[in-house]
């Protein structure tokens, strides 16, 4: 790209949905001439929300990349999704960027989203600037907007700015650092009577914090001498680079003001790239997977250079791999370079085994990226075609989606014998199965999942099964006696050989056992396959010409059928074990939600890895937590989140059963 690594700068911009981020990036683009007018999210014609899905329901639904020119330095923006159904591709933006845009609305104030994707920014010690967006709305008060990320996200926030706001409009800002006021549009002015009280006050803190990083400073300070503004940003610079301060700017993306300041802090405060490795290392961070576009893969280079058309491979695999043009994204829009550098990002058309989270070097070299650890998907639909024979098409098509979002799952349940899609939430599966359609002409409906409820018994009982028939030559015939019991739960099934003195012969015995267990599978009652049953094969007889396998198999078949009837059969349905991660203000009504559920709470205790939650241990039936995922987020504003696992079965209660039990008869009818 022709620019030293020192005037590069690759910059994620993350934060809750809705709150500016796209309209920001599209802002900068504008402002710095890479674009000849500012795209509209509203409009549909925006550079990094390209996709048709984003398109239409004006969101961002994937990261995008983007770049430009600041003050001779190269800015490489990852524009990521704000929604918790897309979380993914935000944290591949924040693992790929080496710092942080953090935008929160002015009004709203930091969310659950904020507060995870900045923890996790924070874990991987990111340097991060965050921009209060918004500040043309109505009834905005610089103090809670500040006071909302000192709360919620980190104490470590100062002001740089404070706003000048003349009739609900953000009409210039006042820097902290240098006690100076400025208009947007006619520069320098005196400051506001109004903020002159709150700039003292965020001098104060901003100075004294920055001092605690220097004690030449910091004796300067205490003794009340004036500071070099020089020493003060440099001091701060390093604090941001080390990811112990905050700096907070403010501005309003839709109106067009605060993106110049924002710019001049990228490239003043934030780290440029460093070269990771001793060798040619680039990290694959995202892929995109488009019918007309192909397969298209997003390389972030952390050391050497990369040229195109050229032999390279690929350290997970341990395959080479070659790189055919080298492009840079705007967008969707490329441009073809014949080289890429540390700190560049380039795509890549059609690598054949390379995924996302692949770290691409030369041969020989050990050197492996580290990468995200996608979030565990916990909301499942059951996939289906519009007409036979579409399961091998979905199949494909879906894995052909899955290779641009990793954080989907699909696979197939051998017990329901339903193909199951997971994800991020119900919205997240809903634009998988729209962009199906789409993108690959396959159209999916998306069900409720079944659940694997199964049968037992509670009684025993003795049973006699013949089975006869003759059809002229060699008949059939088979004749046992069976014993019938349960089981504990978790038992299974257990067949015993009880026969004596040869009643039934002994290459027969196993074709009992084959037709009982056939017989298992449809249940007595609803369908649904029988457990936890124990039999005893006690007595029987056998015809030296007419007896077969198949006609012991139909013999064991009706013995079990005509005796499981009168051992009280039941129905059984599968437990979770759950365990819920709970702000603690929100604990009581968790707990209420989960006893409505019929869930068995097994206590709870203090969440190590984030402070101010619980832990909630939990045993709740499966078929109760289908749609838990969205009632979970709206019970907690979205900060709660869970994971589960299968326990056991136990028995569904007698009105429950009943009524699946008719909505099973219904099925058949």
């Amino acid at each position: 790209m022709g620019v030293d690594i020192d005037k590069k700068r690759v910059v994620a911009v993350c934060g809750d949905g809705g709150c500016g981020k796209t309209t920001l990036v599209e802002d900068m683009l504008f402002l710095t001439k890479k674009t000849t007018r500012k795209g509209s999210t509203d409009k549909g014609n925006t550079v990094m929300d390209f996709d048709n899905e984003e398109i239409e329901r004006k969101n961002s639904l994937q990261l995008a990349v983007g770049n430009t020119q600041w003050k001779k330095n190269l800015i490489y923006f990852i524009d990521t999704p704000g929604y918790h159904n897309f979380i993914a591709d935000a944290l591949c933006g924040i693992r790929a960027a080496d710092s942080i845009i953090m935008l929160i609305d002015a009004k709203d104030g930091a969310k659950a989203q904020s507060e995870r994707l900045f923890g996790e920014a924070k874990k991987e010690q990111k340097p991060i600037l965050f921009y209060l967006n918004g500040f043309d709305k109505e009834d905005v008060d610089v103090n809670t907007a500040i006071n909302s990320i000192k709360t919620e996200l980190t104490e470590k926030a100062f002001l740089l700015h404070l706003p000048i706001i003349e009739q609900n409009s953000i009409t210039g800002y006042v820097d902290v650092l240098e006690q100076k006021a400025y208009s947007y549009e006619k520069g320098e002015i005196d400051i506001p009577s109004d903020v002159q009280d709150m700039l003292e006050e965020k001098y104060m803190e901003l100075v004294e914090e920055i001092s605690t990083y220097d004690d030449e400073l910091m004796e300067k300070y205490l003794e009340g001498e004036e500071l070099d503004k020089n020493t003060v940003t440099d001091i701060l610079k390093q604090a941001v680079a080390d990811a112990s301060m905050y700096p907070v700017l403010l501005g309003s993306a839709l109106k067009g003001v605060g993106s110049e300041q924002l710019l001049d802090a990228v490239v003043e405060l934030l780290s440029p790239p460093k070269e990771e490795y001793d060798t040619d290392v680039a990290l694959v961070f995202k892929t995109y997977n488009d019918p007309q576009l192909g397969k298209m893969s997003l390389l972030r280079v952390c050391s050497g250079k990369f040229s195109s058309d050229s032999n390279y491979f690929n350290v997970n695999k341990d395959q080479e791999e070659r790189l055919g043009a080298l492009q840079i994204m705007q967008g969707k829009n490329l441009t073809k370079t014949e080289e890429a550098a540390a700190g560049d990002i380039v795509a890549v058309a059609k690598l054949k085994v390379t995924q996302t989270g692949d770290t691409i070097s030369v041969k020989g070299s050990d050197a492996v990226c580290d990468f995200v650890e996608m979030p565990l998907p916990f909301i499942s639909y059951a996939v289906y075609g519009t007409s036979k024979g579409d399961e091998e098409k979905l199949g494909a098509a879906i894995n052909k989606v899955i290779e641009s979002d990793p954080s989907l799952k699909f696979e197939r349940n051998d017990e329901t014998k339903e193909f199951i899609l997971t994800g991020m939430g119900a919205m997240h599966l809903e634009v998988t199965a729209s962009k199906l359609k789409s993108k690959f002409g396959v159209e999916a409906i998306l069900k409720l999942p079944k659940v694997a409820y199964k049968e037992t018994i509670k009684g025993k009982t003795q049973s006699h099964g013949r089975y006869k028939k003759q059809t002229g030559g060699h008949g059939q015939f088979g004749d046992c006696i069976i014993e019938i019991e349960p089981l504990s739960r978790g038992g299974g099934f257990e067949f015993e050989d009880l026969i004596v003195g040869g009643a039934i012969p002994r290459q027969f015995i196993p074709s009992v056992e084959k037709g009982i267990k056939a017989a298992m599978e449809q249940g007595i009652l609803a369908g649904y396959p029988m457990i936890d049953i124990k039999i005893k094969l006690v007595d029987g007889s056998y015809h030296p010409v007419d007896s077969s396998d198949l006609a012991f198999q139909m013999a064991g078949s009706i013995a079990f059928k005509d005796g499981v009837v009168k051992c009280k059969p039941i129905l059984l349905e599968p437990i979770v074990e759950m365990e819920v991660y709970v702000p603690d203000e929100n604990m009581g009504d968790v707990i209420g939600d989960l006893n409505s559920r019929r869930g068995r709470v097994l206590g709870m205790e203090p969440y190590e890895d984030k402070k101010g939650y619980q832990r909630i241990k939990a045993l709740v039936p499966q078929a109760e937590i289908l749609e838990y995922a969205p009632s979970l987020r709206s019970i907690t504003g979205g900060k709660a989140f869970f994971k589960y696992q299968f326990s056991t079965y136990e028995e569904v209660p007698q009105q429950i059963a009943e009524k699946i039990i008719e909505e099973s008869k219904q099925e058949k009818e």
